[in-house]
């Protein structure tokens, strides 16, 4: 390679990076409206019965959205993850502490319309989902997605009771 190509080789890398950057940007970006949608019409939900807002944990949106992405890449849909580990499990080894209830909510959804209003009704209509999403004693949560190789959108909803 000539001094001449070499400019236009790595000018071409870098473009090259800086597409792939700005596409996985995008899809971060679609995951994280999609997330704060969920989390909004949860919330709508619960005002609805004048229960308290989830807020927000980054730290357990991190253990959801690995999950997410874990069973979206290994092809399971299952609160156990083929390593056995349950939500309880995840949780404590990502090292969050201080609460003193737990649930778990999956959902997939192939919707094309509104895959938002479409997962939270499913969970309305499911008693044990429902129930989840209606526990006065939950005050957090974390939501995580993650799109499979076939285009449906898994989620994953933590619910913590967090002790002020």
């Amino acid at each position: 390679m000539n001094e001449e190509s070499r400019p236009f080789s790595i000018a071409a890398f870098g473009l090259g990076l800086m597409l792939t950057l700005m596409a996985a940007e995008g899809t971060l970006s679609a995951a994280l409206r999609f997330e704060s949608r969920v989390l909004q019409e949860v919330n709508d939900v619960r005002g609805e019965r004048h229960l308290v807002s989830l807020k927000s944990s980054a730290e357990v949106e991190a253990v959801a959205r690995q999950h997410a992405e874990h069973m979206a890449r290994s092809g399971f849909f299952d609160h156990i993850n083929p390593q056995g580990q349950n939500p309880l499990d995840r949780v404590q080894q990502a090292g969050i502490r201080g609460f003193r209830l737990l649930a778990e909510n999956i959902g997939s959804t192939s919707e094309s319309g509104d895959r938002v209003q479409t997962l939270v009704n499913a969970w309305m209509n499911s008693p044990v989902h429902r129930e989840n999403v209606l526990n006065p004693a939950f005050n957090t949560t974390g939501i995580g997605t993650a799109q499979s190789p076939s285009g449906d959108i898994i989620v994953v909803q933590l619910f913590l009771a967090v002790r002020p």
